[in-house]
């Protein structure tokens, strides 16, 4: 990734590999820039580049038989930024010391809040970590990037989580954009008629993709005409079997960076899976 080249092609390049590897992606890879902090890819022909003395979070999803690592980084284009995206880093490294089996969810947000607002930041409150299962990205657990008081919930023995602190030289909130590139599966889905083209589409998505994201660049092999693609993937969104990740923005265009690694909770101890050797500890 550099200034000028495709937002495109590195979903591309980044996704192809995960597969040449023998895994699949878990999600369509995000890469959001300045003041969009998540749930951005590119769509078939998108003509965004990465911009000059941008700052780019790139988050990443990979899954094998259905079971998930997700780790997020952030580069900057600009140094000026280097900070910004430092605090991100180190409520990052705390808060993975602070995870262990019985530990509040609402401890480690007060290390990731506390570590970003002593670099003179703020974390996105209403962004957070997550719970993962077999083909599922958000289990049900939040770990929030604050100490919120009606977090009740502990790491259990047994349970993967995702921990990714987002820090923001704005007013620390998100709000959703009218436009969604990423969509998933809803789990019950209603009875409403559907055209021949959206039954057949429906069944490779959950053939394909089962409960986990996707993106319309996976299906192009499908229905290669985009406007149909486009046309019917929103009639399965318009008819509730498919729901939307709508493009996440800072409130007041602040510009966000973000960190991320997955851990797995053992009865030994704190494993980083997408980070064992720098992070793991018994």
């Amino acid at each position: 990734m550099k200034p000028g080249v495709k937002l495109e092609e590195v979903a591309e390049k980044v996704e192809s590999y995960i597969r040449e590897l023998g895994g699949q992606p878990a999600f369509p890879l995000n890469i959001s820039i300045n003041e969009v902090a998540a749930h951005r890819t590119p769509i078939i022909g998108d003509d965004e580049v990465i911009p000059e003395e941008s700052v780019v979070k790139v988050d990443i999803g990979v899954q094998f038989n259905g079971y998930i690592a997700d780790t997020a980084v952030t580069l900057v284009f600009n140094d000026k930024y280097n900070k910004l995206a430092e605090a991100a880093a180190d409520a990052l490294e705390k808060a993975l010391l602070a995870v262990g089996p019985g530990v509040r969810f609402s401890e480690v947000g007060a290390v990731i809040e506390t570590t970003i607002k002593k670099h003179g930041y703020k974390a996105i409150k209403n962004l957070s970590g997550h719970s993962l299962d077999q083909y599922t990205i958000h289990a049900g657990d939040v770990i929030p990037n604050f100490k919120d008081p009606l977090s009740y919930g502990k790491f259990k023995v047994g349970r993967a989580y995702a921990i990714e602190p987002f820090a923001t030289n704005g007013e620390g909130v998100v709000v959703d954009l009218k436009q969604a590139q990423i969509f998933v599966l809803r789990k019950s889905r209603p009875g409403f008629g559907l055209t021949r083209e959206e039954r057949e589409l429906l069944g490779v998505v959950v053939d394909r993709f089962k409960s986990l994201p996707f993106c319309e660049r996976w299906l192009r092999d499908v229905i290669s005409d985009v406007g149909r693609l486009r046309n019917v993937i929103r009639g399965l969104v318009r008819k509730k079997y498919l729901r939307q990740y709508p493009v996440l923005v800072e409130r007041k265009a602040g510009l966000v960076t973000q960190f991320e690694e997955t851990v797995y909770i053992s009865k030994d101890g704190v494993i980083v899976t997408t980070n064992p050797e720098l992070y793991s500890r018994r």
